[in-house]
């Protein structure tokens, strides 16, 4: 099983730069100014684990929550859980991230879409993908994972243990995506 078809491990690096730009024409709509934008997925790995270095199947449930501030400024969190095969043991982790602050995480905005772009380990990244409907009020996602070309597996260090994991392939699906008022973190 592969992580990732030729055509996109040659956008990871694209992915990367994108994350690095700031121009002015990138900053949030106004229509999304006091709102938090909400995006879930699942996600399918072939990953060692802190019990095994034997790569295995793994499944995940992923959230990349956004509040856009009354000043326009993106606050993040990535959250990631995933249970045991037998079902009975669930452990949680996650990542904030304020846009500007030495973040990796990087947020860019255009018409009707918001990119979310951060590195995923040593040798992948992430790309989340947000189109709003025309008074954006709801939302759709996309996210695409991947590695650079060549690269057998990326070095991820987990949001839930801390340890270092290998992820020879990620898949994600089941994308859903919502706007809300107000910050979803809370006042």
């Amino acid at each position: 099983m592969r992580f990732s078809r030729k055509p996109f491990s040659c956008t990871v690096p694209a992915i990367i730069a994108l994350a690095m730009t700031s121009s002015g024409a990138l900053a949030a709509p106004a229509q999304l100014y006091g709102k938090s934008v909400i995006v879930s997925w699942s996600e399918d790995r072939i990953q060692t684990t802190d019990n095994s270095a034997q790569p295995t199947s793994m499944n995940a449930s992923a959230q990349l929550s956004v509040y856009i501030s009354a000043a326009g400024r993106p606050f993040s969190r990535v959250s990631m859980t995933v249970s045991n095969r037998r079902g009975t043991r669930t452990r949680s982790g996650n990542r904030d991230a304020v846009q500007g602050e030495g973040s990796a995480r990087s947020f860019n905005f255009r018409g009707n879409t918001m990119s979310a772009s951060m590195p995923r380990g040593n040798a992948g990244a992430m790309q989340i993908s947000v189109t709003f409907d025309s008074g954006f009020q709801s939302c759709s996602a996309h996210v695409v994972t991947g590695k650079t070309s060549g690269a057998q597996y990326t070095r991820v260090k987990s949001m839930i243990t801390g340890t270092e994991h290998d992820f020879y392939s990620v898949k994600a699906s089941g994308e859903s995506c919502r706007v809300q008022d107000g910050n979803v973190f809370g006042n």
